[in-house]
């Protein structure tokens, strides 16, 4: 059976975001994160939208966010919450 990549994208992002609700991720995945580009322009759209807010919110080591709002871990479950009801 062909692997799905977009699926496999999709599934990519979802977990970044859930290491990102909880600041589990490493630098190399913030870095491989923010300067790749999904191939889906929904993904895409999600990936730029999510690289923005991290990047506002940065610690002065450069790849952790501060402390989050309310608001911003609303929207990032939101999305996850949404990618993980749809099927690409």
């Amino acid at each position: 059976m062909p692997m799905n990549i977009n699926n496999e994208a999709r599934k990519h992002l979802i977990n970044f975001l859930n290491k990102v609700l909880d600041q589990s991720y490493t630098r190399n995945e913030w870095e491989k994160f923010s300067y790749s580009i999904y191939q889906n322009e929904v993904l895409e759209n999600i990936r730029r939208e999510v690289t923005n807010t991290i990047s506002k919110n940065l610690q002065p080591n450069g790849f952790k966010m501060k402390t989050m709002s309310q608001e911003t871990r609303d929207s990032i479950q939101a999305v996850i919450n949404e990618l993980d009801r749809i099927s690409i």
